[in-house]
Parts: C-alpha cells; sequence; structure tokens
C-alpha cells in the first residue's frame, strides 16, 4: 500500500545512519549493554513455545531474533536498515539458522503476512518516533497480536524527576565518560539533543491505551525502561 503524503515519514529519524555503523555496531554495544543479558530477560517473560512465533520490529544486526530462532517455530526480524538487515542475515547464515524471514519495514509502514503472532519485541528503536507516531505504532503492534500475546519494548524512557533535569544530566554525563568514554558521551548527548525520548507516564499510557496490560516495569538509570505485558 502507498504510504499517505501526511504520514511521519521513518527513515527521516534525527538518530544515527544505521546503514553506515551497521558493521561496528555489536562491538561498540559490548561497552555500554549486556545485550546477552537483555535477551534472555525477554526470552524469560515470553516463554516461546516450539509452535509459537515472534515478531521483533527494528531487529538490528538481529542477535534477539537469532535466540528466539532456537525458541519457537518461525521469527519476522523487521528493520529499515539495509546495512543492519545485512548483518544479521549474514549471522543466521554462519549459525544455519533458517526459521527468521528478515524483512525491511518500519514500525508504521510494515505489512505483516503469516497471521497472528505470539509475541512483539520491540528494544531501543521506538524513540525514532514522536510521541503521536509511537501511539499509531503500538496500536499496530496491538493489531498482530494473538489475544494474551506478550509485548516487550525497551527503549530510553526518562523516569527521573524531571524539575531536576540539569542536575540529572550533569550526573548522567560524568557517569557516561567513565563507563563508555567521549564516544559514548557523544553518542547519548546527540539522544538526548535531538531524539525523541518519552517520559515514563506517557509511555506506560500510549501502552495502555493501545491495549496492553503492563505486567512490570524495570527501569535503569532514569534513562532506561524495559515493559513487559500482555494483550487485554
Amino acid at each position: 500500500m502507498p504510504v499517505p503524503f501526511w504520514q511521519y515519514h521513518e527513515p527521516d529519524h534525527p538518530g544515527q545512519d544505521f546503514d553506515a555503523i551497521a558493521e561496528s555496531y555489536d562491538q561498540k554495544n559490548k561497552s555500554f549493554r549486556n545485550v546477552q543479558g537483555e535477551i534472555q530477560e525477554i526470552l524469560e517473560f515470553l516463554d516461546l513455545k516450539p509452535d509459537q512465533s515472534v515478531l521483533e520490529l527494528g531487529t538490528g544486526t538481529g542477535e534477539f531474533a537469532l535466540a528466539a530462532a532456537g525458541c519457537c517455530s518461525r521469527v519476522f526480524a523487521v528493520d529499515l536498515s539495509d546495512g543492519m538487515l545485512s548483518c544479521a542475515q549474514k549471522k543466521a547464515a554462519s549459525r544455519e539458522i533458517r526459521n527468521i524471514d528478515f524483512i525491511k519495514g518500519g514500525f508504521l509502514t510494515y505489512e505483516h503476512q503469516g497471521g497472528y503472532v505470539d509475541a512483539v519485541v520491540t528494544q531501543i528503536a521506538l524513540h525514532h518516533l514522536p510521541d503521536f507516531w509511537k501511539q499509531i505504532a503500538l496500536l499496530r503492534m496491538a493489531g498482530l497480536l494473538k489475544e494474551g500475546g506478550r509485548l516487550c519494548l525497551r527503549d530510553v524512557v526518562y523516569s527521573f524527576d524531571v524539575a531536576e533535569y540539569e542536575d540529572y544530566f550533569r550526573k548522567f554525563f560524568s557517569q557516561a565518560s567513565m563507563k563508555g568514554g567521549d564516544g559514548f558521551v557523544r553518542l547519548m548527548s546527540d539522544h538526548v539533543r535531538n531524539e525523541y525520548s518519552t517520559l515514563d507516564w506517557i509511555m506506560r499510557g500510549i501502552i495502555e491505551r493501545a491495549g496492553f496490560e503492563v505486567a512490570s516495569v524495570k527501569h535503569k538509570h532514569g534513562f532506561f525502561a524495559l515493559y513487559l505485558c500482555t494483550k487485554r
């Protein structure tokens, strides 16, 4: 279907050029994320069965999709970046994983083929959309899920006291410098300055309005959050 002229154009998001950084993405992530620990946390909540399917929006280099492929029958791994999808496909081929469909698409443009899925996952990607379009994206995710299906959403979400934002960011960037160096500080400061991060109470509200019950929320550093949800 043609995209309406008034719809938010996802490739124009203000974040990084993911095609350009695809090959180095995994190595850079290691300096500030425990990716395998994050994957395990999600898989434990999803409790995928061998006959089930999962959709990941914003699959990146495919680490979650590859892990999930060993737990269920089919994985739909969706991303806007050709570079990221290429990296993910190479990994799948090298590990002889064949039950993943790699598909180019975004939160607002992906057209699903293959019936309802049992779970939807998105990590560090939804912040590319302004809040109105986040709500549309979550409604679309709910529409792809079976009743009782599960959603895992991990993203940059602010849960600190906004009245103390200047003091918070001074401390945050001081700690970021010690943990990841100047490159990590530049990455995070570009995000804070330019991208579409959401306050926790707003994120929880749009998740619930999309038809989900929030089972639990895990906050990290007042900056990241993981929402574990079930479709009502």
